[in-house]
């Protein structure tokens, strides 16, 4: 019996090698687990795969996809988080001839074909995001014949499943359920190449004890590292241009905001070196495709991408030959999966880590607003009890929340269970609302001591690659024998010229933000009868002059704000140096300012001086009333656009175009607001200009 049992299993290899090398050649070899990983879910295991980014876990759930098809026409379904990991995916698949659709935002039109193919077999396997879940049709489907569609289950990025993993999303917790529901004869697989002791622990519980775990080495032998300290921006953009050149092919530049990956992808194409951003919103700000802007990477048409974290999963690109951080990340795991996009095909490839003195402000931000506080969680709920049946934009009229808080605290009351959408209406559930402070109290601890461990892998002197694996709970962990602290010696110079970091610092006073017009009000808002801004009345294109607190222009704003109460000559000077032109392009005729109550003074005082250096006439229209509140504290776009409609009037205009002046922009409402009560009474074309901008200061993907 014993016999019939082993021969079996090595018919069974022989199958899932032949299968391998018809697909990859006939020199293909399993790389050490993968053989072992399919086979656990060829016996119906449910299955734990952590192993190094680039190992080739997809390749262990679509060959066992494969052979799954083989004994059955159930389909494998997949819960990928990303939209460029689902596309890379299916260019994994098709290798293997197999038949892999995706439900996504951006093929609508095609999910009623892909579901009917789901439900037909005739596709063998389906790619969803985790918050497809949420879709109660899609569930229904899906638990109404309790998993007789599927064949295989496979959660990729699983540390995701886990409150402990670095980077949790609640519209995980909804796979558990799902996997609940399964027969335990329905193989289910969890993929991720970043789970220490305490995720994997995490992993274990949710998806049942009888896990079977296939853990190879996260040691990236191709990388070399190096941490080097240079507090201000000017050093770090400096020694980026000086250097960059030195390291062979292409590479990333990772950045924790927006405003970073504009100013250092600016600074790289000033320097002559090609470059691209690459952020969330890329498309919107840039007016570039997203698909052009990867396209021209993977192609090596660029030396550098500067992305923030937006750019990560699902981007296979073999031959990155550096990973540079133009700031700490704020926890060694998130750091181990950004380097490890470097040096996957190739011998040697470079980590420098630039350690910078606004890193931990930034982490912080972070980290804080991770979790939904209690009072932000009991407004959303003391919101759609009073009144059910709000829709997602309606939140806004009731709760002082940015958007995408307003979002994160309803994904989460929704994975809890204290609220529940029907037809994109949300409802209060008759469970009573108890919020798990304890918990979320637990998991800031958790990151902020992750940011001390970070902090601490700045100031290493032992093996930088040992470090992270050992964090890791790597029991290969070792020393690499790569890095600069292994060498005893840099990989690259820590000095940068002062000739250059003092270019630097001029590139950064002369770089100046764009105020884009705003041409809505907010939702269900209606001036004139209309929603839309009339374009006889939206403001002209504006400038700013810095990011707030920023080197250059932007720690004077700060200090002439809070510190010295008044704006210097250096300040104005350097405004009408950006604006002379653009005064004269713009026919402006005269300026006028936006004043606060409390510091009347502050900014009418540097309008008047700004107007005089610019030749032109100054008058003070704009009245501020008495029972305004400050702007800052609010958060979304209908309770900033009704506060300052209710704030500010225009008593008169003067003829011609105007320079609209503030010392701050952020949400664009207020300068919105008074652009359009200046047209009313007459003015010519308003163009806005600020000192400094403060959205996304803190952080933005």
């Amino acid at each position: 019996m014993g016999t019939e049992i082993q021969q079996a299993e090595q018919a069974e290899r022989d199958e899932l090698l032949c299968e391998l090398r018809e697909c990859y050649g006939p020199d293909a070899v399993f790389r050490d687990g993968q053989e072992e990983a399919v086979l656990g879910i060829l016996n119906g295991r449910r299955t734990l795969v952590v192993q190094k980014t680039g190992w080739g876990k997809s390749l262990v759930y679509f060959l066992a996809t494969k052979m799954l098809r083989k004994r059955s026409d159930a389909v494998t379904l997949i819960i990928s988080p990303l939209l460029a990991l689902m596309n890379n995916q299916i260019e994994s698949a098709n290798r293997l001839g197999l038949q892999v659709k995706t439900i996504n935002s951006e093929n609508t039109e095609e999910w009623d074909e892909i579901f009917e193919a789901f439900q037909k077999h005739t596709l063998d396997a389906l790619i969803i995001s985790p918050e497809r879940l949420a879709n109660e049709d899609f569930k229904k489907m899906l638990t109404a014949r309790r998993g007789a569609d599927i064949g295989l289950f496979v959660v990729d990025e699983a540390h995701c499943i886990s409150d402990w993993g670095h980077d949790f999303r609640p519209d995980y917790r909804r796979i558990v359920d799902i996997i609940q529901m399964l027969p335990s004869n329905i193989p289910v697989l969890a993929t991720t190449a970043t789970a220490n002791n305490r995720v994997v622990s995490d992993i274990r519980k949710q998806l049942g004890d009888d896990l079977l775990i296939s853990r190879g080495s996260l040691m990236r032998e191709s990388l070399a590292l190096q941490a080097i300290k240079l507090g201000s921006k000017e050093e770090r953009l400096a020694w980026i241009s000086e250097h960059i050149d030195s390291i062979p092919g292409s590479g990333i530049i990772y950045c924790r905001t927006v405003s970073d990956c504009q100013l250092v992808c600016r600074w790289l194409v000033a320097e002559g070196i090609s470059a691209e951003c690459y952020y969330a919103g890329v498309e919107k700000k840039e007016g570039k495709a997203k698909q052009e802007i990867i396209d021209r990477f993977m192609g090596n048409q660029i030396k550098a991408l500067v992305a923030t974290v937006a750019f990560g999963m699902g981007f296979d690109k073999p031959d990155i030959s550096f990973v540079i951080h133009f700031q700490r990340p704020g926890n060694i795991v998130a750091y181990y999966q950004q380097i490890g996009r470097a040096g996957r095909a190739m011998d040697h490839a470079y980590a420098i880590l630039l350690c910078g003195e606004e890193d931990d402000a930034i982490s912080n931000y972070f980290i804080n607003s991770a979790f939904p506080t209690e009072d932000q969680m009991n407004e959303i709920v003391k919101a759609v009890t009073d009144h059910p049946g709000l829709r997602l934009k309606e939140f806004e009229r009731y709760v002082n929340m940015k958007a995408t808080r307003i979002q994160k605290c309803v994904n989460y009351l929704m994975v809890n269970g204290d609220i529940y959408r029907d037809r994109n209406q949300y409802y209060k559930t008759p469970r009573a609302w108890q919020p798990d402070l304890e918990h979320c109290e637990e998991i800031t601890g958790i990151r902020k001591a992750e940011l001390r461990q970070m902090n601490d892998f700045s100031n290493l002197t032992g093996c930088y690659m040992e470090y992270i694996a050992r964090f890791l709970d790597d029991a290969q962990a070792d020393r690499c024998g790569k890095c600069a602290n292994c060498l005893g010696h840099p990989l690259f110079s820590e000095e940068v010229s002062r000739e250059k970091v003092a270019q630097a610092q001029q590139f950064i006073r002369s770089s100046f933000n764009v105020i884009e017009p705003r041409k809505v009000w907010p939702a269900g808002v209606r001036v004139d009868g209309r929603n839309v801004i009339e374009e006889a009345d939206q403001c002209g294109e504006g400038r700013v002059l810095s990011n707030y607190g920023d080197a250059g222009w932007g720690m004077l704003v700060q200090e002439g704000k809070y510190r010295q109460n008044h704006f210097g000559s250096q300040l104005v000077d350097a405004s009408c140096e950006l604006l002379k032109d653009y005064v004269r392009e713009n026919e402006i005729r005269w300026v006028t300012n936006i004043s606060s109550r409390r510091r009347p003074d502050l900014v009418r005082d540097f309008a008047k001086a700004l107007a005089e250096k610019l030749g032109l006439e100054y008058a003070d229209v704009i009245r501020k009333t008495e029972n305004a509140r400050c702007q800052k504290e609010l958060n979304t776009s209908i309770l900033q656009f009704e506060n300052a409609d209710s704030s500010f009037e225009a008593e008169y205009a003067l003829e011609g175009n105007v320079l609209l002046v503030d010392d701050m922009v952020d949400s664009r409402w207020t300068l919105t607001v008074c652009g359009y009560k200046l047209r009313k009474k007459g003015s010519g074309k308003v163009f806005p200009f600020a000192l400094a901008n403060t959205a996304d200061r803190n952080g933005d993907e």
